[in-house]
């Protein structure tokens, strides 16, 4: 079981807590234990490549 549900100020970034929603949404989603894994390492990936700001717009510029 997860911990009881808290809020982090907005601008504590953490690239562990960006895989975990990816990883619920996923879950939730009922993607396999290999799609999971395909999805972590995508997104992992552009850390590396994609700042926060640039990804900010990606997001909201996106129809999601």
């Amino acid at each position: 079981m997860l911990a009881p549900h808290f809020q982090v100020p907005e601008s504590r970034w953490s690239n562990s807590a960006c895989l975990g929603y990816a990883i619920l949404g996923a879950q939730r989603l009922g993607y396999s234990q290999n799609q999971i894994k395909e999805l972590v390492r995508a997104v992992y990936s552009e850390f590396d490549l994609t700042s926060i700001a640039e990804a900010t717009v990606v997001y909201e510029l996106s129809p999601y």
